[in-house]
Parts: C-alpha cells; sequence; structure tokens
C-alpha cells in the first residue's frame, strides 16, 4: 500500500525531535558505509530545473529519491518517493517542500548537539524564512536556548519571526536591526538566508567572536552567497553534512574560498565522522557546520513523517502503485 502525503500532513507529523534523532541515526550508517548515494542529476532548460536525488540506505532498509523542478521565478515542487528496499515496495509519495527545510533543520540540530558549546543558549539567526523556523527549532531541539535574536532585511518579515520564535520557544526574542547587532555575543549563530543571485554576504568573518557555533544553510548553489571567505578562515573547525567534493561544487561560499586563492580547507571534516567518533571542541574554538543536503538524510526524514502517519491514522491509501513485472 502506498500512501500519499501532502504538505499538511507533513506539518501534522512532523516532531524535530525524532527528525534530529532519525538525521543522525542515518549520518551512523552512512559512516559505517551502509549508505550508497549516487551524484545528483541535473537537468536544466529555459529557467526550468530538475534534480534528482537517489539513496539506499541498507542498514534501514530503504531506498528511494527526492525530486524537484521548476525556477525561482515560478516556484519550486519537491516530491520524496520512499521504497521499502527487499521487495520493492513503494511506502509513500510526501510533499517535500517543508520537509526539506524540516530535515535540513534535523541536521543543524545534530551538528549544534556535537560542536556547540553544552551550555550555549543565546541564539542569532539571519534569515526570516522557512529555512530560519526550521533551523532554529533544530538547534532549540539540542540546546537549551533562553533568547533570540533575528535580522533580515525587511522589518516586518524579522518583527514577525520575532513573534513566531518568542511565542514557539517561549523565550525572549528580538528583531535587531542590523546583521551585526544580532549575532554580537550570541553562543550560536543561524545563517539561513536567500540573498538571491549573486547577492551579498549575510554573514562576515570580521563578526566570529570566540567560541560561536555557526550553521550556515544558505547558498546551495554555485550563483547564491551566505557567507564570506573570512568565515571559513576564522573557523577553528569546518563540518560539512556533504563530501567536501560535493559542497565545494555546490555552494557559492565554497566555490569563493577557492576564488580567493584559499586551500580546500584540508582541516574541514564531514558530519557522519563526527557523529561516528565524537568531537572535541575547546571552550574558545569556533566551530562552523555548512549544510547543503543529502539523499539519505531526506529518505530518513520521510520515514519519520511516514511512520507517523500510520500510527495517527493520517494521509491517502491508494492502494499498490506500481506492480512489480515479473521476469
Amino acid at each position: 500500500m502506498t500512501l500519499l502525503l501532502s504538505d499538511a500532513d507533513v506539518r501534522a507529523t512532523a516532531d524535530m525531535t525524532r527528525l534530529v534523532d532519525a538525521v543522525e541515526a542515518v549520518l551512523h550508517e552512512e559512516n559505517d558505509g551502509l549508505i550508497t548515494m549516487p551524484p545528483r542529476v541535473n537537468v536544466a532548460s529555459d529557467g526550468t530545473v530538475l534534480r534528482l536525488m537517489p539513496a539506499h540506505l541498507a542498514g534501514s532498509n530503504l531506498m528511494g529519491y527526492k525530486s524537484f523542478h521548476g525556477s525561482m521565478a515560478k516556484g519550486v515542487r519537491y516530491l520524496i518517493v520512499l521504497i521499502r528496499a527487499d521487495d520493492g515496495e513503494i511506502l509513500a509519495l510526501v510533499d517535500a517542500a517543508l520537509l526539506t527545510g524540516l530535515r535540513t533543520g534535523a541536521a543543524s540540530g545534530v551538528a549544534t548537539r556535537y560542536l556547540a558549546r553544552p551550555g550555549a543558549a543565546d541564539v542569532a539567526v539571519i534569515g526570516s524564512g522557512l529555512e530560519a523556523d526550521t533551523n532554529l527549532a533544530g538547534v532549540a531541539a539540542v540546546r537549551p536556548v533562553q533568547r533570540v535574536r533575528v535580522f533580515s532585511p525587511n522589518p516586518q518579515r524579522r518583527a514577525a519571526f520575532a513573534g513566531r520564535a518568542g511565542d514557539a520557544l517561549g523565550v525572549e526574542a528580538i528583531a535587531a536591526a542590523t546583521a551585526e547587532e544580532a549575532v554580537a555575543g550570541a553562543d550560536i549563530v543561524i545563517v539561513a538566508t536567500n540573498t538571491g543571485t549573486h547577492g551579498p554576504v549575510a554573514y562576515q568573518g570580521a563578526w566570529i567572536e570566540p567560541g560561536q557555533h555557526i550553521v550556515s544553510v544558505g547558498a546551495t548553489s554555485p550563483f547564491l552567497r551566505e557567507l564570506d571567505p573570512a568565515c571559513f578562515d576564522r573557523a577553528d573547525h569546518v563540518v560539512f553534512d556533504a563530501t567536501p567534493e560535493q559542497v565545494f561544487d555546490e555552494s557559492g561560499d565554497l566555490i569563493a574560498v577557492t576564488d580567493a586563492g584559499r586551500d580546500r580547507l584540508r582541516h574541514a571534516t564531514v558530519l557522519p565522522s563526527v557523529v561516528a567518533h565524537g568531537f572535541d571542541r575547546g571552550a574558545s574554538d569556533v566551530t562552523l557546520f555548512k549544510s547543503v543536503g543529502t539523499a539519505a538524510q531526506d529518505i530518513a526524514a520521510a520515514k519519520v513523517v511516514y511512520d507517523m502517519a500510520i500510527e495517527r491514522g493520517i494521509g491517502r491509501q491508494i492502494g499498490v502503485l506500481a506492480d512489480a513485472k515479473q521476469f
């Protein structure tokens, strides 16, 4: 039986704590060599892009893929196809627009669990959209957030975000007049922005303070920017959630690092290694988590909402989708 899960169904079944734990578990699988992720497939025509991201999670008996297609001008549609690996049954078709943001937040939650100071409670957010919300939720799932400051260029949007964050977390949440004001004194800085094609950076390395943990989830395309190269220079530890090759190919921030003549961050490591082997940070060390997302994380997140939908009777069953052809 295949379950259809709409955006509303995902909203009704998403639980950030469970998502963080699921992403952490799949990172352990990846470190153990139990995950296969072929290169992403990209097709573009007349301004419309189609990307396919497949993965096989052998330890979880899952496979599937996420696809998204569309354009910045006309909108983008996201879909995850969740498959049970041993018999090929399609378990679910999941609207993944919100789920992609939740998965990103969950990965940031895992990274923060390992990389941020244990008592980190003061959080700055640059950005006021969906992924600013979901990444703050991911951080709040693993750290005792007590204060939030937010900056985005639009005063109304940053004020609205501060209101949502304060209500959701029950903490003081302030709209800051500038990004530099927002990040001053913060234990954790979340940078979740869309500065547009070849737009300006949102966070500068000159603002980094000792002991900060930085979460960067924007600039996942070559033409997008979020951090300047000085951020990577000043970080004591840089952690990617995908292979360095993928991140350097896909992120405008890392392309800028290369263009600025820096080396390819030989001190960088990957999140699966961190969760498998642990992480020892000094109190004044600066940690920088750069996320571009992976198909394995998407599949793990889809399984969380699928399981919760089955438990609660949410979604629409459509029978067997794609009967097996016998040979």
